[in-house]
């Protein structure tokens, strides 16, 4: 498809109600997703480093 300006691209041809809404939710959900990662990643290295001195304090 060609668009001749910005506003028709950023109208996607009468259907901008249903893309950019589309966008946006896909955008929203792949942030929470690495948020929730990060958060998930912090706590399994705290309870690894947890693990090892505990490792080493048995020995």
């Amino acid at each position: 498809m060609y668009w001749s300006s910005l506003g028709d691209f950023l109208a996607m041809g009468g259907h901008a109600g249903f893309v950019w809404p589309s966008f946006a939710l896909a955008l929203v959900v792949l942030l929470g997703l690495g948020w929730s990662s990060r958060i998930a990643m912090k706590a399994a290295e705290r309870e690894h480093a947890e693990a090892k001195r505990e490792a080493r304090a048995d020995a």
